[in-house]
Order: C-alpha cells, then structure tokens, then sequence
C-alpha cells in the first residue's frame, strides 16, 4: 500500500516523503493558491551598520542555515501527489536576500511603510530550484530595518519563523562581515513529519463521519450523528465568497494593528484574574468586531472562527525547531452584542470558554481533523475541488505569542515583530496583521473591504482600550 506522500529513494541527496501536511502546504503553493509564510521584526543594532549589505547578514545567515536543516532543502516532484524533500549542497546567499527601496513616502511611519511593502512579499512566487526561502530588508536607517522571512509553508509553521529570527538575532550580535555567498551546509536527517498515525490516530467513527455523511440522505446522516463537514457552516455564517482563484487577479490586502506594550500588560493581568487566555479574549474582540461591522441588512446570525494550535509540546519537540507542528480547531460562534455593557462590566463568558476549549484541543491527539488528510486518495484533486465551495471559517487566529531572544541583545534587538495574525515581544507592542483575499469578503469592490477591515481594526483597538479601562489602578502593579 503506498501512502500519500511515498517515493523510493531518488540518490543521494534524497531526505525524506513529505508527511500529509507538507503535501498539503506543497500542493497549494504549486497550485499558486498560496505564495508564502511571513514573519518579521524591526531590527535595531547598537552601531551604525551597512545596513543595505549582504556581508552585515552572511553569518547570522550561515548560522540559521547551520542550526535549521529545513533551510537547506528543496521539496521535488512539488506539482506530484508525493513530493519529498532533498538535501541542497550548495546554497548562494544572494538569492536569499532581497533588498527594499527605502524611499518613504511624506508623512510615512515605518509602520505605513511595512504595511504597504507586505502584499507584494506575501504575493511573490518563492523559486522551487532552490530552497523556498528568503530574507526581505526594508531599511530605515544606519541602525534599523525591517526583516521579513519570506518561505514556503512546507519548510516550517508559524512558530519556525520566530525559531529563524531567534537564532539570527542570536548571531547578528557577533557583527561579523563575511564576503563569500557561497554557504556548503552540512547534511542533517529531517525531524519526522508530525502527523503520523502514531501521534495522531483516528477512530473509525471519526474516520467514517466525513465520507458518510456526503454520501448518505441527509436525514439518515443526521440520524446516525454524520457529518459531511467538520465544520458546521450553514447558509447563515458570514463567510465571504465561496473560494476562488485567478492568477492574474490574485491580491492581498493587508491591515497593521498595534496594541501598546502597556495595555498588552493590562489585558494579560485582567485575562489572568478572569481564568482566560489572550488568545481567547482576541476571539471575543474580534466576534465583537465583525458583529457590529458587517453592513446591514443581513442574513447571518453566526460567524465560523479558526485558531491554529501549536502542536509541539504534546509532541515533545521544541519550539526552537523549524517545521510543520500546527493542527487548529475550528467552532461556531454566534454574532454578539457588545461584551461590555452599559455599566462598564466585561463579560468574559466567551473569552474563557474559548480559552477552555483550546486548552483541551491541544492536549488531543486522537480524532484530530488534521489526521485525516493521510486517507485522502489525492491531496492535490481535493485542493483543487475547494474552488467554487464555501469558504471553511468566517475568520482565524494564529497567536505566535511572545518574541523572546535567546540571549543577551547588547549589540542587536528587535523592538517589534510582524506575522499574520498575531505576534508580540516581551515589553513591546503586539502587533496583530489582518490579511484578506481581495474580493473574498463579498462586500462589494476592493476600496469597500478595506472600509470593512479597517472599521473591524478600530473596533478592536477600541476594545481593548475600553477593556483596560476596567482595570483598577491598584491591580496594575
């Protein structure tokens, strides 16, 4: 029996089959639905630097390369059914470093200017010849830029790309110049895929929902507990448009918003006194969000949520190591009114049922969804079957949580860090990226969705703020 993702061995640089996840990610990048994973941080060195040259980079590149065997890797037979990695012997760094204009427009923050730069990151083809991976510079001034990586989902989740910046922050604070852009990595085995049936088994029952409920009457599915859907959206969850994908058309739009390092502390203390999570309480200020700014009149009364669930520690694998550890959960939510009412009081009753929720999803490993891409028979035929079906979630969280160095950062240090969704640094701001599908949102034209996101962003920031206002001076310290 050959299993999704199987190949004999193809020579000598041969790794390994890419695990049903991998193909997945693999499949929708050769597939152009999907260009590239982005996280980002503005650097701040502590002298001035050639902040436009490959040499100020080339070590902590070296070092990333050295510590992060994905980096060295190429995916083959990408636009198969059963792609696999390969080992690359002979990287040239120039091709994995792009540089940005760092002309600012008038009035322009570095904020603006990230925000304008990232659809055209986002949106850009990495190449397949070579390891999917690269660094894009924007840089402010002698002492400061932003740094984005830039890399194919199928080398790494979220959590590697904090994983990569760690290890070259860590680096970069040796300051060495290095002129030679050839870099021979040593040869290192891949870590196996993460969704094996060994860490994620799945029972018959769980196995069989999916496939009878599409096939069975509807009324015997319902019957006997079938479900075609994993996830119960119906006719009155806002979900934009159903799927689509034009390759000349393809855009992302793309809004920055900024919580301020001491509300983020407040937030945290309230969630702590209130049994909730901060990703729980996003959950909630965002359902609160798209409630009251969907433009009315409308149908829906729920919303579908996404949140991706980092896998690793039920694994036992760090998270200073790169690949694909995520799983997610999916639940229906209906729309709500405003959770802080009239006297001022919060209700946290959805902030901490969500944070309950997730906190038993990532502890399970049995009847994961993410386990049952290894049954499908072509993961490429059900990618491409999504074109034309309704979208799977009204929107998703992924919280990378907080950035925290390795080591001391006398010579470097990142103030902030960009990812889409959700990302912050120990003391800094937290910086919440909201990207879309240009014309998924089903609100009219591309100027009327960003109308939309942006009155979600404010909602948002405003609650927060209003959020914070509830904490008492005395519980600030």
């Amino acid at each position: 029996m050959r299993l999704i993702g199987s190949k004999a061995s193809a020579g000598g640089n041969y790794l390994r089959a890419a695990g049903p996840n991998e193909v997945r990610c693999v499949v929708r990048e050769s597939l152009g639905f999907y260009r590239s994973l982005v996280v980002g941080g503005i650097f701040e060195f502590a002298k001035p630097v050639d902040i436009r040259s490959i040499s100020t980079y080339n070590y902590a590149l070296r070092c990333c390369i050295d510590s992060h065997p994905r980096l060295s890797v190429v995916i083959a037979d990408y636009d198969t059914d059963s792609p696999y990695f390969e080992f690359y012997p002979r990287i040239d760094l120039s091709q994995h470093v792009q540089f940005l204009d760092n002309e600012t427009r008038k009035g322009e923050t570095e904020a603006m200017a990230i925000q304008r730069n990232l659809p055209s990151i986002l949106d850009e083809f990495l190449p397949t010849s070579i390891p999917s991976w690269k660094i894009v510079i924007l840089p402010f001034s002698d002492k400061r830029c932003f740094i984005a990586l830039s890399y194919s989902h199928a080398l790494g989740d979220g959590l590697s790309g904090c994983a990569f910046h760690r290890t070259f922050l860590e680096a970069l604070q040796e300051q060495r110049l290095e002129s030679d852009l050839i870099c021979t990595p040593t040869r290192k085995e891949l870590s196996p895929p993460f969704d094996t049936p060994e860490n994620l088994p799945i029972s018959w029952a769980y196995l069989l929902s999916p496939f009878l409920g599409q096939y069975l009457p509807k009324w015997l599915s319902s019957l006997f507990g079938f479900s075609s859907e994993m996830n119960a959206v119906t006719d009155s969850t806002w979900t934009g448009t159903p799927i689509f994908y034009d390759l000349e058309t393809l855009r992302t739009g793309v809004q920055l918003i900024s919580i301020n390092g001491d509300m983020v502390e407040d937030a945290l203390k309230l969630c702590r006194m209130n049994d909730a999570k901060l990703t729980g309480l996003l959950h909630q200020l965002i359902i609160d969000a798209l409630s009251e700014a969907l433009p009315r009149p409308h149908k829906f009364d729920r919303l579908g949520g996404g949140t991706a669930i980092n896998m690793r520690p039920t694994v036992e694998v760090s998270n200073d190591e790169m690949g694909v550890f995520a799983s997610g959960d999916f639940q229906i939510y209906p729309l709500q009114e405003k959770s802080l009412g009239e006297n001022g009081q919060f209700s946290w009753a959805l902030a901490k049922e969500i944070t309950d929720r997730l906190a038993i999803r990532s502890k399970e490993v049995k009847d994961q969804p993410l386990g049952l891409l290894r049954y499908l028979l072509s993961i490429r035929a059900w990618t491409l079957s999504k074109i034309g079906a309704r979208r799977e979630d009204s929107y998703a969280i992924s919280n990378l949580m907080s950035f925290q160095p390795l080591g001391n950062v006398d010579n470097c240090a990142v103030s902030e860090m960009i990812f889409f969704n959700v990302i912050s640094v120990r003391g800094g701001p937290m910086n919440i990226t909201v990207n879309w599908q240009a014309g998924g949102l089903n609100l009219g034209a591309y100027e009327d969705e960003v109308v939309f996101v942006n009155t979600v962003c404010r909602h948002i920031e405003a609650g927060f703020a209003r959020l914070c206002m509830t904490l008492d001076v005395s519980e600030k310290y």
